[in-house]
């Protein structure tokens, strides 16, 4: 996948287990045949990997809604897990 943009981070546990990076990756970014825009999220690095594709209206919008789906699940990691990201993401 061609990134569009890629973010390594440190999350520290507060529960006092090892530091683990985390990749959040935003990219393959193309209209499809349906008139709609989609690109590729992933999230790596925490207990459990994502992978998803979002959809938009147009290029900005999908764009959008990948940083807002970013905040919703790695900053919801973050608080569930307990935690910080640095750099720093905060929860929803």
């Amino acid at each position: 996948m061609n990134a569009i943009i890629e973010v390594t981070s440190m999350f520290t546990p507060s529960d006092g287990g090892a530091p683990r990076t985390i990749t959040i990756r935003v990219g393959d970014l193309r209209e499809d045949p349906d008139g709609l825009w989609s690109v590729a999220v992933d999230v790596l690095g925490f207990k459990t990997d994502d992978h998803v594709r979002l959809k938009g209206a147009d290029w900005l919008n999908t764009i959008e809604s990948a940083a807002g789906f970013i905040r919703q699940l790695a900053g919801g990691k973050v608080r569930d897990y307990g935690g910080t990201m640095t750099p720093l993401l905060l929860p929803p």
